[in-house]
């Protein structure tokens, strides 16, 4: 469909205010076009091949959250995420006299949770038996680390996110002795000596749990592992207290989350393989993007340079891609977030870029506009994108592809309608100026 939108004299006004000519490799503003006969035209017909895609693991190490739970989703499975943490005092010194009392694990909520806070959930405990260290030093979410299977401590609780600054756990009296009289008697001086008693822990979830996964901060401030003890008095004995906390340290991550899914016998368990795409047609005309397990949309335009058939020079004022997650697939429990981050991919589906425009990141943002009439679009302006793929002379299979901005430390989802959907297929909206059109 084409249309005339706009005359010659409102399309100079609006390119001299919003486009920087820099950015439109195509367009040269000049006698020549301004002495020609203009038409804008909108089209909207242009093929959007729309598949899912998942990568093979994602960085989660040296994350700020501490990301654990499990529930069950109807598209991707029994989702699953645990914590591995080492975790170590700032100063080993403790006075010669000193008794411990207690030991606790506090873990501070940052707010962010997935599903069903509504049910107890169960959070088991389990120590570490072997470092928290790798040959390359990352790790990702498909990273373990052998443990205890006998958990430490198990415990059952309602997650109050919102509501609670913190959860506590208590830990075994005979669990921290050893650690505390081993740094008071100056057996342990440094990280190296308390690895041979402690390695750190995880927090692994409930085997059968089907509650929320919950964000927990891992900031020293907001969760530690935390001995009371006190240091007898005449009169009053002086109660004191030695926190272990996750130590800063990018050159060699002491956390991460592993988040992983199970799929078998859903529409998603053919992706088992990077370079596999799973077509929207192929999966009920929906594309699937998760943040932490690394599902993400891929999107084509195969029939772009059909803009080439239409007489006459021409340059493209702007292009927008609409893409709508339908109604049913989200909640309160399961929000989709307002934006979107945008990379470029080769046919391999390995990441070569991010978009940018302006020397800023391109994203996806919700249309309020539509938001307002309760239907949920995300809009891509994707100018760039489209001007590189017409402006290719080599036949390269690239792509770009959707997904959340916070995909490796959470859980988000978001379902898009694929390209032969019923209710709203996927549409790139691309605004045309010709000039110098052969009469």
């Amino acid at each position: 469909m084409r249309k005339i939108l706009i005359s010659l004299g409102v399309f100079v006004a609006i390119l001299a205010c919003s486009f920087d000519s820099s950015e439109i490799p195509s367009l040269e503003v000049g006698q020549d076009f301004t002495d020609s006969n203009v038409r804008v035209l909108s089209i909207d017909t242009f093929t959007v091949e729309v598949s899912t895609i998942r990568f093979d693991s994602i960085i989660t190490s040296g994350t700020n959250r501490i990301l654990v739970g499990q529930y069950v989703d109807s598209f991707f499975g029994r989702v699953r995420s645990a914590n591995f943490s080492e975790l170590s005092p700032l100063i080993y010194d403790l006075p010669s006299d000193a008794e411990l009392d207690s030991v606790g694990l506090v873990l501070g909520y940052d707010t962010y949770f997935y599903n069903d806070t509504t049910r107890v959930s169960e959070l088991n405990i389990h120590l570490l038996s072997d470092d928290l260290r790798i040959d390359d030093d990352i790790f990702y979410n498909t990273s373990e680390i052998p443990f205890d299977p006998l958990p430490l401590v198990s415990l059952q609780y309602l997650p109050e996110p919102i509501d609670e600054d913190s959860l506590f756990i208590k830990l075994p009296f005979e669990f921290g002795e050893p650690i505390f009289s081993g740094i008071r008697d100056d057996e342990i001086n440094n990280v190296e000596d308390l690895r041979e008693t402690f390695q750190g822990i995880t927090v692994q979830p409930g085997t059968d749990d089907d509650t929320s996964i919950i964000g927990f901060s891992s900031n020293p401030e907001r969760s530690y592992l935390r001995f009371f003890y006190r240091i007898p008095e005449e009169f009053d004995d002086e109660e004191e207290t030695l926190d272990f906390v996750v130590q800063d340290n990018f050159e060699e991550p002491k956390i991460f989350n592993s988040i992983q899914n199970e799929v078998s016998g859903l529409v998603l368990d053919t992706l088992t393989d990077l370079e596999i795409n799973l077509p929207s047609p192929l999966s009920n005309n929906r594309s699937f993007i998760q943040a932490g397990t690394g599902y993400a949309a891929r999107i084509q335009f195969p029939t772009i340079k059909q803009l080439f058939d239409i007489p006459g020079q021409g340059t493209i004022l702007s292009a927008t891609l609409r893409l709508k997650p339908p109604p049913t697939t989200y909640n309160d429990n399961v929000p989709i977030r307002d934006s979107l981050t945008i990379n470029l991919v080769d046919q391999n589906n390995r990441i070569t870029e991010q978009l940018l425009f302006g020397g800023q990141p391109v994203f996806g943002v919700i249309n309020e506009q539509q938001e307002e009439f309760d239907e949920l679009i995300y809009e891509i302006p994707i100018g760039v994108y489209v001007d590189r793929e017409l402006n290719e002379t080599n036949l390269v299979d690239d792509a770009f592809i959707v997904y959340s901005p916070e995909f490796g430390q959470s859980v988000d989802r978001v379902i898009l309608e694929g390209e032969n959907s019923e209710d709203f297929r996927a549409t790139l909206v691309l605004t045309y100026a010709i000039y110098d059109e052969d009469e």
